[in-house]
Formats: structure tokens, sequence, C-alpha cells
């Protein structure tokens, strides 16, 4: 309690009317929840509803109106209800702790009255209004998917927060909906509780950003960022002093604000939209993310370099600028080594412990606190503190899985909504139109729409004189130009501050608004992503000689991918005239970052920004490998990091920049030895198959490793390879890949056809004429007269009924082989499936795969499942 018991017992100073009763007679009543112990004197009652006879108040005062309190104390009502009250003669009681939700049905039981509904409690009150934002925001998404749009997830925040905005100003100040979201007009807590989710974005934004990565851009990157920036800046002032100071709408800490964050280009939004339009790991994202990244820095110096600018004193302004700095040099020469001896006593394997994550959060809210001690953006604090901790796993990685689901999707829309709330919607109207007669509002909208402008003329013209295609120059011009939550955050402090009018806030947060519906459905319009990875030459093992160069790209996720593709390379022919040429691509997860890495180890020394010994196993395996096995391999290694959803990217994008023939991709499922159980079952690698499948510049296949298949293995000196034959292209590239295995001096290949019974085996069409163009030399080698033995290629006609036959033939073969291979449409609508066709577990693999690759399968044999290039540009 606030005041004193013997203030509350004195009506003079209550304002209540001495006719309801001597002093202490005006004690706070039990029931209205007022604790004993703080010594109020025993009540003499309230209301008829709350179970005081009408006669006695009528009696003592000669109120006729029984159903309503005196006016006199309301706020006595609203300090029972609510823990707090304000009387008209601005007398504040307020109770500590405030009750932050009901009693629940011994309300009712305890009061005899149905008291205040669930909402008008804090608790309750907040909890609603997360529900309702998450919901409104999560329908606006889902109806923007629907729609084929990739808006961001931030736009459709901000259109809920408008919606309810809307909702409010329809219904008016006094209507249900006003009540019982916002009782008494209240953003506090839900703002409140949206500001700390926002600090929370600023730190992870800095936890993701790699600064180190400016040093690494390309040099259109860098130009295109710097460009961005300062142009506008350098235009704007110029124009802002061609005019005198009575012809100016704008003050100039106003103009100052609007032309330092129109000109800047935000890289965690521009990371934000990159991910939602599914860009970031395109060549058009990777130098969007660089040319952010700098443009980030260089608005960030600008902002740090107006600090001394921005008093009339200016010892007041360095100071301040000195204490800022030396909170920076704090970061990173004691915050950061602290953290890197935290990893260093992490043990291997181990997660981080709890206590260092707390620790973080706090000095987190101490860093915000120290920044709004100075009068500065608090967010900035918790940024810096980010950049100081070091990005990706163990420490960077546990952050961002810890706080950025949970916060991006229910906190931080509650900060958008607030906004978009603070808004006035009816000053938008004045600012599009130009005989509005609003000076200002035409100004703020006129500035706006200026450096709109500007960066997207510097961003064209610098990517183009850099040889950057138009399209693709314009399409990054559009993402520097984009404005999301870093600009509303930072207007939305400075409207805090009063340097913006509501009316300009207003206008900026309709400017924010437009911007981010209009450049996603611009990009989507111009950005065809299906295209990205069209091939124009035909990369398949059909179209090139045996003796030809042979370029495959093997994709490493786990330890145990590497002995057997390794082992599948060993089996494959390679010599002077017949070259083989492998690219080694290990896969490793984006955690803690914002940016997907490609490292090339033939550039960059081993283990150099990986982070992980695994990546080493990798590239020692493959050079030990190449070095001591089989050296007329050729090997280059390269680590992928990047986003699980979208790692087949980058596999398509270094296939189609390699000229890589053939992608070999692991099965997502692996078996223990006796195929007894399941050692690990990952469906995050097999969708990555599918999409690699779907999109790929080149053949593609899938090894099912069961066997290690090798030309030089101890008990089995010649390795059997199977091919199963049905027909069509798929089939073709499979048997393209054994006959060159075929030319390993010790494989010994086994080419099985399936026909169908009773047809005629004459081709009838084109396919069939190519089937039988590609089996013609195996089939002459089987018929020249050589005896089995000491021929490598066997060739084998078998008709079939239906799928039935199929089974139990390939069922007889299993233990004779060592490796199965099989075009992955094999026998597709084809009475060789029949009948099977409805049992198969995983489409990737196609019919025959499958029943291949199933664990009923009484064969320890390995598969390897072929598609060949899908399509071709023309």
């Amino acid at each position: 309690m606030e005041m004193m018991p013997e203030q509350l017992g004195m009506p003079e100073q209550l304002g209540m009317p001495e006719q309801l009763g001597m002093p202490e007679q005006l004690g706070m009543p039990e029931q209205l929840g007022m604790p004993e112990q703080l010594g109020m004197p025993e009540p003499i009652g309230m209301p008829g509803q709350f179970g005081m006879p009408e006669a006695d108040l009528v009696g003592s005062g000669g109120i006729t109106n029984m159903s309503q309190p005196p006016p006199d104390v309301n706020w006595i009502f609203d300090m029972a209800w609510y823990g707090e009250a304000v009387r008209e003669d601005g007398f504040i009681c307020e109770e500590h702790p405030a009750k932050l939700s009901s009693d629940g049905i011994w309300e009712r039981e305890r009061y005899d009255r149905p008291g205040l509904g669930v909402w008008q409690y804090r608790l309750p009150n907040l909890e609603l209004v997360i529900l309702i934002v998450f919901l409104l925001w999560q329908i606006i998404n889902i109806l923007f998917r629907k729609m084929g749009l990739s808006i961001p997830k931030f736009t459709s925040m901000m259109l809920a927060g408008l919606l309810l905005n809307v909702l409010l100003t329809i219904s008016g100040n006094k209507s249900i909906i006003q009540e019982i979201l916002f009782p008494k007009n209240r953003l506090d807590i839900p703002g409140c509780l949206g500001s700390f989710g926002f600090m929370i974005f600023w730190f992870l934004k800095g936890v993701k950003m790699d600064v180190k990565r400016i040093f690494k851009a390309e040099a259109k990157a860098r130009v295109t960022g710097v460009a961005a920036v300062t142009v506008p800046i350098i235009v704007g002032l110029v124009l802002y002093k061609f005019k005198s100071g009575k012809d100016r709408p704008l003050k100039t800490e106003e103009y100052d604000t609007l032309l330092l964050m129109e000109s800047l280009t935000a890289f965690s939004g521009i990371a934000r939209l990159l991910r939602d339009l599914g860009m970031n790991h395109s060549a058009i994202g990777r130098v969007a993310l660089s040319s952010s990244l700098v443009s980030d820095m260089v608005g960030l110096m600008f902002l740090l370099g107006m600090v001394p600018f921005a008093f009339v004193s200016k010892i007041e302004g360095i100071s301040l600028l000195v204490e800022m700095i030396f909170y920076i040099i704090i970061a990173f020469t004691v915050v950061r080594p602290l953290i890197f001896k935290v990893i260093k006593r992490k043990r291997e394997g181990r997660p981080i412990d709890d206590k260092y994550i707390y620790g973080i959060l706090v000095m987190v809210c101490l860093a915000c606190m120290y920044w709004n001690d100075l009068e500065q953006f608090p967010a900035l604090g918790a940024f810096f503190l980010g950049l100081a901790i070091p990005n990706g796993p163990p420490i960077g990685s546990a952050l961002v899985e810890r706080l950025e689901s949970f916060n991006f999707g229910i906190i931080l829309p509650l900060f958008m909504s607030s906004a978009m709330l603070r808004t006035d919607i009816t000053a938008w109207k004045d600012c599009l139109t130009f005989f509005s007669g609003n000076e200002k509002k035409f100004a703020v909208a006129s500035l706006v729409l200026l450096i709109f402008l500007l960066k997207i003329s510097v961003s064209v013209i610098v990517p183009y004189m850099y040889k950057m295609p138009l399209r693709d120059s314009i399409i990054l011009a559009l993402i520097m130009s984009h404005k999301g939550i870093i600009e509303l955050s930072f207007y939305l402090f400075s409207y805090g501050l009063e340097l913006l009018t509501r009316d300009t806030f207003s206008i900026l947060v309709l400017s924010i608004v437009l911007n981010s519906l209009i450049i996603p459905i611009a990009i989507g319009f111009i950005y065809d992503p299906s295209k990205q990875f069209m091939c124009y030459q035909k990369r398949n093992l059909v179209s090139m000689k045996n003796t030809g160069e042979l370029k495959t790209l093997v994709c490493i996720h786990r330890p145990d991918h590497i002995s057997s593709m390794i082992n599948l390379l060993e089996s494959s022919y390679q010599s002077e005239d017949s070259p083989l040429t492998c690219y080694v691509l290990h896969l490793v997860e984006l955690q803690g970052q914002d940016v997907p890495t490609l490292i090339s180890h033939k550039v960059q020394k081993l283990g150099v920004g990986t982070g992980n010994k695994y990546s080493e196993n990798v590239i020692l395996s493959f050079e030990h490998f190449n070095r001591y096995v089989c050296s007329s391999i050729s090997i280059n290694t390269f680590t992928c990091i990047a986003n699980s959803t979208h790692m087949q990217d980058d596999i398509c994008w270094l296939a189609l920049d390699k000229a890589v023939t053939l992608i070999i991709l692991p099965f997502h499922r692996t078996w223990s030895l006796d195929r007894t159980s399941i050692v690990s079952d990952n469906e995050m690698i097999r969708f990555l198959n599918f999409k690699v499948l779907k999109q790929a510049p080149c053949s593609v296949g899938i090894l099912i490793e069961r066997h290690l298949v090798s030309k030089k293995q101890e008990f089995q000196q010649n390795p059997k390879v199977c091919v199963i034959f049905v027909g069509g292209k798929d089939d073709r590239e499979a048997l393209a890949f054994a006959k060159r295995m075929a030319c390993q001096e010790n494989v010994t290949l086994t080419v099985l056809r399936l026909l169908a019974s009773g047809n005629s085996k004459e081709a009838t069409g084109w396919d069939q004429m190519l089937d039988t163009r590609e089996l013609r030399e195996v089939m002459r080698s089987n018929d020249s007269g050589m005896l089995k033995e000491e021929s490598s290629t066997i060739y084998l006609e078998q008709e079939i009924v239906d799928g039935a036959d199929t089974s139990m033939l390939l069922r007889s073969m299993a233990l004779d082989y060592d490796l199965f291979i099989v075009g992955r449409t094999c026998g597709e609508n084809h009475e060789a499936t029949s009948g099977i066709e409805d049992w198969c577990e995983f489409e990737e693999l196609g019919v025959i795969g499958d029943f291949l690759a199933s664990p009923d399968f009484p064969s320890k044999t390995s598969v390897l499942v072929v598609q060949q290039q899908k399509s071709v540009a023309q």
C-alpha cells in the first residue's frame, strides 16, 4: 500500500461525505481484497450487491441510488479489482504486489457477485492479447501463402496490428473490444513484453552477424553497400541546405532521422526477407547479404558519427560518444574472451549449461539499461553485445535455438502490433494526395519516395557496371530498398523521444507497410527460382562417351557416409584416357548465423571457418584415399554450411558451376549390419534428396549402403554388379554407369532385362529403339562366344508375368551380387511392377529400388538408384 492507514481513515482526505460514517467506519472491507495485516479498521460494508442491506446506507447517507456505489468512492472499487486507482482529484493509490489473476469460482462465492471478467485481470488479459495477435498474424500469413505470395512474416504481424487498430478506431474508445483487450486504454504490459522481445531480436541479430564477411565480400557487393547508403544521404543533405529555415516544413531532428533511416539497409531485415523468399542461398541472395552487411556497418558509423553534432555543447556530445565506444571496447575485450573461456571449458558433445545462457540474458538487460541511461537507442546495447558473442556452434547456435523461435513467433508480434496501435490511420489520407493542403505530411511522403528512388537507381547502376545482368541488378536493387522491423523500431523510439510527431510517425509506418508488401511481390514477379539451375547442355552419362571425363559430386552428411562413397568411387573406372574428377561436399546445418557459407578447402586452410572436427575428418579421409589408394582420381573438397531447407540450392549451384555429370547422394536411412534394426532415419536428408532430384542440372544417384563394395575386397576378388533393366531413360542412365564400372578389370557386370510375357521383343517406339541401342554392346559381347569365366559382362533376359514374378526372381538372385544398379523409374507402368507398386515406401527410389532397399529383401547388397538429367534448357 502506498498510503498510511491514518490517511485512509480521514473523510476530508478521501473526499468522501461524512454521512457515509465515522472515520473508523471507512476502512477497506476484507471482501474487497485488502489484507487484514495492513491494519485496516473493521468494515461497514458496501452497497446492496456486496451483501449489505440497503436500509443502512439510506438511513445514514440519504442516497437513493442503491444499484451503484457513490461516485466519490468509485476509485475504491477500482482499487479492489484492478489493484490501482486514480481519484478525480489526481490522488493515486496502488496495491503492491498487484493482483494478477482472479480468484476463480471463489470470487463469486465469497463476494456473492460475479466479479470482473477474467480478461480484466492483468495476466489473463496479457495471455488473451498474445493469443489474438498470434492468431491474426498466422491467419494473414497463411492467406498470403495460399495466394502464392512470399510476403515476409513480420509484414503479417504489422497487418495484424493494423487490423486491431482499425477495429478499435471504428468501434470507438468505449467499445467491447477496447474494454476486453485494452481496459483503460492500456498498452503498457503487452508493449513492455514486446519491447523485451525486440531487445532479444536485436541481440540475436548481432549473434548471427559475421562482420568478417565484409572483408570476404566481392567488390561489387562492397561498392553497392557503400553507395546505397552514402548517395541518398549526400543528396538529402544538399537538398536540405538549398532551402531556407522558414521554408523547411520539417525540423532538423525530424529530417536527420528520416534521412538516415531511409538511407540505411539493415542486414537483419534483408536476411529475414531472403529467408522468407527462399533466396538466401541463391547467387543474388549472397550478393545482397554481403551488400546489406556493408551497408549496415556504414550506417552504424554514420549514426555514431552524428552523436557529437546532436548536442549544442560539443563536450557533451564527445563525452557521450566516448561512453558508447567504451561500452563497445568492453564488450569485445572483456565479454568475448570470457565467452571463449566458457567454450573451452565445455566438454566435447555436451550442450552449453543453462547458467551461461541465463547469465548472457542478464547481460543483455544490463546493456539495454546502460544505453537507455545514455538516452540512446537501447537495442544498440543488445546488438553490440550480440556481436561480441562468437557466432555459430556451440554458444551462438545454442542462443539462437533457445530464443529465436519463441521470441519471433510469440513475443515479437506484440511489439509489432503495439507499434501499429500507436499510429493514426486518419493521417494517411493527407500524405497520399498532392493537394491535401498539409505541407508537412506531403514533405515526409516526398522525402521517403525520393530516397527510395535514389537507392533503387544506385543499386541498379553499380552492379550493372560490374557486369551483373540487368534483371539480377534490378532484383538486387529491390532487395536493398526493402524496409522492415529495424526501421520501424527506430521510428518508434524516436517517436517516444518526441523527435517525430504522431502524424510523421504514422506516415513512416505506412511507407514501411507498403514497402514490405510491394517489394516481395515485385521480386516474385521478376525472379523465377525454377530457372536458376537450368542447364543448357546435356549432362548425363548416356550422352558422354565411356572413355570421357566423368565429373561427380559426392555429398556427405555423417561419418558413416564416407567409406561407402569412397568405395563406390574406387569401383568406378578411371584412367588417363577416362579421368574421374570428384567434388566432395560436406553438408553442415547452419546454426547461429544468418549467412550461408561455402568453403573451398583447396583455397582455404584445413579446418578454418568450419569450427567442426567432423569436417576435418571428411577432408582427411578423402585426401588419404587420393594420396595412398587411388591417385588417378582428382578430388576437391568443399564444406557447405546452410539451412537444411535450402541445402539443395548449394548442391545444385556447385554441380552447375563445376559442370558435374552425376550427383551421388546418401540414402536417409541406415540399417545395422544384420539388418535387424534401423541405426538412423533422418527425414531432413530424405526431403533434401527429393528436392535435389527435382531441380538438379545433371543426373542424380542415391546410394543405399548395406555392404561395402570395392574392387579390392579381401574375400571377394571380383565384385559383382547387377543392372536391372526394364526400359526408359533412367534405366539407360543406370546401364551407362554400370558399363563404365565394367571397364574396371576386376568388376563383373550382369545386365538383367525384364520382358513382359507374350510381348514382341521388336522395338516399336522411340524409347524401345534407344533401349535396344544401349543394350546392343552388351548383347554383342554376350553372343561373342567367350566363356562366362572370361567375360566381364553377362546379359540375361527373363520374361515375367507380374510383380510377384519379379519379386521371386530378385529374391533368388539376392545373394549373388555386391551392388544392384537400377533406374529410378525402372518398371514404372510395366508388368514387372504390377501388384507391388502400391507397396512402395520410398518414392524417391522407385518401385524396384524400394523393393531392393527394403529390410525384407534377403541380402546385404548395396543399391544405387539413378535418375537421368530431367530437362535441358532450350
